[in-house]
Protein backbone atom coordinates (compact mmCIF):
# COMPACT_ATOMS: atom_id res chain seq x y z
CA UNK A 1 0.00 0.00 0.00
CA UNK A 2 1.31 3.40 -1.01
CA UNK A 3 1.23 6.38 1.37
CA UNK A 4 0.72 9.97 0.23
CA UNK A 5 2.15 12.93 2.07
CA UNK A 6 5.31 14.87 2.66
CA UNK A 7 8.25 14.04 4.81
CA UNK A 8 9.58 16.45 7.43
CA UNK A 9 12.55 17.29 5.19
CA UNK A 10 10.26 18.18 2.28
CA UNK A 11 8.19 20.42 4.55
CA UNK A 12 11.33 22.18 5.83
CA UNK A 13 12.59 22.76 2.27
CA UNK A 14 9.18 24.19 1.35
CA UNK A 15 9.24 26.55 4.35
CA UNK A 16 12.77 27.73 3.52
CA UNK A 17 11.77 28.45 -0.10
CA UNK A 18 8.64 30.28 1.12
CA UNK A 19 10.78 32.35 3.53
CA UNK A 20 13.21 33.33 0.78
CA UNK A 21 10.37 34.35 -1.55
CA UNK A 22 8.75 36.44 1.22
CA UNK A 23 12.06 38.13 2.09
CA UNK A 24 12.39 39.20 -1.54
CA UNK A 25 8.73 40.18 -2.05
CA UNK A 26 7.92 42.13 1.14
CA UNK A 27 10.07 45.23 0.44
CA UNK A 28 8.65 45.52 -3.08
CA UNK A 29 5.12 45.04 -1.77
CA UNK A 30 5.64 47.74 0.88
CA UNK A 31 6.87 50.24 -1.72
CA UNK A 32 4.02 49.34 -4.05
CA UNK A 33 1.45 49.90 -1.28
CA UNK A 34 2.99 53.26 -0.29
CA UNK A 35 2.95 54.42 -3.90
CA UNK A 36 -0.66 53.25 -4.33
CA UNK A 37 -1.74 55.20 -1.22
CA UNK A 38 0.18 58.25 -2.42
CA UNK A 39 -1.52 58.06 -5.81
CA UNK A 40 -4.91 57.69 -4.13
CA UNK A 41 -4.27 60.82 -2.05
CA UNK A 42 -3.11 62.79 -5.11
CA UNK A 43 -6.11 61.63 -7.16
CA UNK A 44 -8.43 62.68 -4.34
CA UNK A 45 -6.96 66.20 -4.36
CA UNK A 46 -7.21 66.30 -8.16
CA UNK A 47 -10.84 65.20 -7.87
CA UNK A 48 -11.49 68.12 -5.51
CA UNK A 49 -9.99 70.62 -7.96
CA UNK A 50 -12.05 69.17 -10.81
CA UNK A 51 -15.19 69.17 -8.63
CA UNK A 52 -14.72 72.89 -7.92
CA UNK A 53 -14.30 73.63 -11.62
CA UNK A 54 -17.36 71.57 -12.53
CA UNK A 55 -19.43 73.19 -9.78
CA UNK A 56 -18.53 76.68 -11.05
CA UNK A 57 -19.65 75.77 -14.56
CA UNK A 58 -22.79 74.00 -13.31
CA UNK A 59 -23.87 76.96 -11.16
CA UNK A 60 -22.80 79.54 -13.75
CA UNK A 61 -21.02 81.30 -10.91
CA UNK A 62 -17.70 80.92 -9.12
CA UNK A 63 -16.51 78.06 -6.94
CA UNK A 64 -13.40 77.62 -4.86
CA UNK A 65 -11.13 74.69 -4.01
CA UNK A 66 -9.23 75.22 -0.75
CA UNK A 67 -6.51 73.23 0.94
CA UNK A 68 -7.60 73.68 4.53
CA UNK A 69 -4.75 72.23 6.56
CA UNK A 70 -1.86 74.46 7.59
CA UNK A 71 0.14 71.39 8.68
CA UNK A 72 0.62 69.98 5.17
CA UNK A 73 -2.16 67.38 5.36
CA UNK A 74 -4.31 66.62 2.32
CA UNK A 75 -7.50 68.20 3.72
CA UNK A 76 -9.61 70.22 1.29
CA UNK A 77 -13.04 71.76 0.73
CA UNK A 78 -15.01 72.89 -2.29
CA UNK A 79 -17.28 75.87 -1.74
CA UNK A 80 -19.61 77.76 -4.05
CA UNK A 81 -20.04 81.52 -4.04
CA UNK A 82 -23.03 82.88 -2.13
CA UNK A 83 -24.02 86.17 -3.76
CA UNK A 84 -26.23 87.09 -0.79
CA UNK A 85 -23.28 87.60 1.57
CA UNK A 86 -20.37 87.69 -0.89
CA UNK A 87 -18.57 84.68 0.61
CA UNK A 88 -17.62 81.18 -0.49
CA UNK A 89 -19.69 79.52 2.19
CA UNK A 90 -21.98 77.15 0.29
CA UNK A 91 -20.42 73.77 1.12
CA UNK A 92 -20.23 71.45 -1.87
CA UNK A 93 -17.76 68.75 -0.82
CA UNK A 94 -14.98 68.24 1.70
CA UNK A 95 -12.28 65.67 2.33
CA UNK A 96 -10.19 65.08 5.40
CA UNK A 97 -7.18 62.86 5.77
CA UNK A 98 -8.20 62.21 9.38
CA UNK A 99 -11.86 62.33 10.22
CA UNK A 100 -14.69 62.83 7.74
CA UNK A 101 -16.13 66.34 7.64
CA UNK A 102 -19.78 67.01 7.12
CA UNK A 103 -20.70 68.61 3.85
CA UNK A 104 -23.93 69.23 2.04
CA UNK A 105 -23.25 67.18 -1.08
CA UNK A 106 -20.63 64.60 -0.16
CA UNK A 107 -18.02 63.54 2.33
CA UNK A 108 -15.17 61.11 2.32
CA UNK A 109 -12.20 60.29 4.48
CA UNK A 110 -9.08 58.15 4.51
CA UNK A 111 -6.18 57.54 6.81
CA UNK A 112 -3.32 59.21 4.96
CA UNK A 113 -1.42 60.90 7.75
CA UNK A 114 1.85 59.77 6.17
CA UNK A 115 1.36 62.02 3.15
CA UNK A 116 2.16 65.72 2.99
CA UNK A 117 1.07 68.39 0.57
CA UNK A 118 3.28 71.28 -0.52
CA UNK A 119 2.48 74.18 -2.80
CA UNK A 120 4.47 75.99 -5.45
CA UNK A 121 6.83 78.71 -4.23
CA UNK A 122 5.06 81.88 -3.14
CA UNK A 123 1.82 80.23 -2.07
CA UNK A 124 1.22 79.65 1.60
CA UNK A 125 -1.13 77.25 3.33
CA UNK A 126 -4.08 77.32 3.57
CA UNK A 127 -4.45 78.19 -0.10
CA UNK A 128 -7.18 78.10 -2.71
CA UNK A 129 -7.95 78.33 -6.39
CA UNK A 130 -11.14 79.94 -7.68
CA UNK A 131 -12.88 79.03 -10.93
CA UNK A 132 -15.33 81.23 -12.85
CA UNK A 133 -18.47 80.18 -14.73
CA UNK A 134 -16.36 79.24 -17.76
CA UNK A 135 -14.17 76.92 -15.67
CA UNK A 136 -11.15 79.22 -15.88
CA UNK A 137 -8.97 80.25 -12.95
CA UNK A 138 -9.82 83.64 -11.45
CA UNK A 139 -6.56 85.22 -10.29
CA UNK A 140 -7.07 86.48 -6.76
CA UNK A 141 -3.91 86.72 -4.65
CA UNK A 142 -1.70 83.65 -4.69
CA UNK A 143 -3.76 80.91 -6.29
CA UNK A 144 -2.76 77.28 -6.30
CA UNK A 145 -0.87 76.46 -9.49
CA UNK A 146 1.00 73.36 -8.32
CA UNK A 147 0.46 70.86 -5.50
CA UNK A 148 3.20 68.36 -4.62
CA UNK A 149 2.11 65.21 -2.80
CA UNK A 150 4.90 63.27 -1.09
CA UNK A 151 5.28 60.48 1.43
CA UNK A 152 6.44 61.92 4.75
CA UNK A 153 7.59 58.56 6.11
CA UNK A 154 9.38 56.84 3.21
CA UNK A 155 11.97 59.14 1.68
CA UNK A 156 12.45 56.82 -1.30
CA UNK A 157 8.79 56.88 -2.29
CA UNK A 158 7.74 58.75 -5.38
CA UNK A 159 6.36 62.27 -5.58
CA UNK A 160 3.29 63.21 -7.59
CA UNK A 161 2.35 66.70 -8.73
CA UNK A 162 -1.01 68.28 -9.52
CA UNK A 163 -0.72 71.18 -11.94
CA UNK A 164 -3.54 73.72 -12.40
CA UNK A 165 -3.31 75.80 -15.58
CA UNK A 166 -4.71 79.35 -15.91
CA UNK A 167 -7.34 77.86 -18.22
CA UNK A 168 -8.64 75.74 -15.35
CA UNK A 169 -7.31 72.41 -16.53
CA UNK A 170 -5.85 70.28 -13.75
CA UNK A 171 -3.75 67.20 -14.27
CA UNK A 172 -1.76 64.72 -12.23
CA UNK A 173 1.83 64.13 -13.31
CA UNK A 174 4.96 62.33 -12.17
CA UNK A 175 8.15 64.47 -12.23
CA UNK A 176 10.36 61.35 -12.22
CA UNK A 177 9.23 60.29 -15.69
CA UNK A 178 11.12 61.40 -18.81
CA UNK A 179 9.67 64.26 -20.86
CA UNK A 180 8.72 61.82 -23.65
CA UNK A 181 6.11 60.19 -21.39
CA UNK A 182 2.64 61.85 -21.45
CA UNK A 183 2.35 61.35 -17.67
CA UNK A 184 5.49 63.42 -17.09
CA UNK A 185 5.27 66.96 -15.69
CA UNK A 186 7.57 68.15 -18.49
CA UNK A 187 5.94 66.33 -21.41
CA UNK A 188 6.87 67.96 -24.69
CA UNK A 189 4.72 65.89 -27.02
Amino acid sequence: MRQWGASLIELMIGLVIFGIVMAIAVPSLTTWMQNAQLRSTAETILNGVQTARGEAVRRNSTAQFSLTSSTGMADWTVSAYDSANGLYDIAVQSWSSGQAKNARVGTSSAATQDYTVALAAGAGMPASVTFNALGRVVHVGTDITRIDVTNAVASGARRLVIVVSPYGLARLCDPALPNTNPQSCTYTG
